[in-house]
């Protein structure tokens, strides 16, 4: 995983928002995490691509 994404396509009305949220001012972060049994490891900050 390079970068982040909305599924705008299964939920418009959440993308919608989201867009509203950031020309508020929201700060949005998505990382790329490695998931074992026994801990969450962040990996990699991710780009957020609003297209």
């Amino acid at each position: 995983m390079k970068y982040f994404k909305i599924a705008k396509d299964i939920d418009g009305q959440y993308y919608k928002n989201y867009l509203l949220a950031k020309k508020a001012g929201v700060n949005f972060l998505a990382y790329r995490c490695n998931i074992s049994s026994k801990k969450i490891f962040i990996d990699q900050k991710l780009k957020i691509l609003d297209e």
